[in-house]
């Protein structure tokens, strides 16, 4: 990972921000995959895909219980699952509403994950477009999502679909510093 061990990355949270997800181009996912939303029971599922996906953190059922709750018919129209050819869920993506960053209603893009062996195959911004488009469907212009820095994948995903770092204290700003070299756009650059 150029010049930099995974465990030499900063561990710092940060959040970053889309201003105008209208303008976020949608892309068709690659024939044979699909997205489809939350059913009863899928809690499991859901604990699985982001197992699979995750080094640095282990979810639970209370996880998805503490941090998405809300009724069934609520989780049915946020919570997605990407789904191979197969019919195997191999993803995980939300729409979620939160008020947390701001104090006003926004989207924010919540538990993004992909399996391991389904990464790198042009899956991960088709999924976040049509989240980003599920959010404006919802009635949200903007977004917004928390990562940490040692997601260097993910942080270039977002990047290069319009998200923006957020709130940049001198603590996040030292860890974007330290791994500016390592992204594919400048974090900084309008």
């Amino acid at each position: 990972m150029n010049h930099l061990d995974q465990d030499d990355l900063p561990d710092v949270d940060v959040w970053m921000m889309h201003e105008d997800l209208s303008r976020v181009a949608q892309m068709p996912l690659p024939e044979g995959y699909s997205m489809r939303f939350y059913c009863e029971g899928d809690v499991a599922t859901w604990v699985d895909v982001q197992n699979s996906a995750d080094e640095f953190f282990t979810a639970t059922a209370d996880t998805f219980k503490n941090s998405l709750s809300g009724p069934a018919d609520y989780l049915a129209e946020r919570v997605m699952f990407l789904v191979d050819p197969s019919g195997r869920d191999i993803g995980s993506i939300t729409a979620w509403e939160s008020s947390k960053l701001t104090g006003e209603s926004l989207g924010q893009v919540h538990w993004v994950a992909i399996r391991p062996e389904s990464q790198g195959m042009g899956l991960a911004k088709p999924m976040l477009a049509k989240t980003c488009q599920l959010l404006t469907e919802l009635g949200h212009s903007a977004a917004f999502l928390s990562t940490n820095t040692r997601r260097v994948p993910a942080l270039n995903l977002y990047l290069g679909m319009g998200f923006k770092p957020y709130q940049v204290g001198e603590n996040e700003a030292h860890a974007w510093s330290q791994i500016k070299h390592l992204l594919k756009i400048d974090p900084f650059e309008s």
